[in-house]
């Protein structure tokens, strides 16, 4: 089992916005695996993993593209999105991502 969750990012070294899965960060990785020795509840998880979503990726350029319509020529209008604005609507299903692929490593 694989833990994959895919968003939009830009890639600076290859010049184009690719599919970034966020489970190869290792920040996070470290971070959930102190989640799973700590967590209680799964509500707790989840908001125990939605700050360290929040560490890992707000507002850092690296995590960040500029989106707006494609014939916008005005720079003002181009809007910011960074990997954790992705996730934040999902952190109920990458918690689950990441509890079960430790239960399949249990198993």
């Amino acid at each position: 089992m694989k833990r994959e969750f895919y968003v939009l990012n830009y890639d600076f070294n290859g010049k184009k916005v690719e599919n970034y899965n966020i489970f190869n960060n290792s920040r996070l990785l470290e971070g959930i695996d102190r989640l799973f020795e700590e967590y209680i509840t799964f509500e707790d998880f989840c908001e125990k993993l939605d700050s360290l979503l929040r560490y890992c990726f707000w507002s850092k350029r690296e995590y960040e593209i500029s989106v707006s319509d494609a014939f916008e020529e005005d720079l003002s209008k181009y809007e910011k999105i960074d990997v954790y604005r992705q996730v934040a609507p999902n952190v109920k299903i990458i918690a689950k991502i990441a509890l079960d692929y430790k239960n399949a490593q249990i198993d």
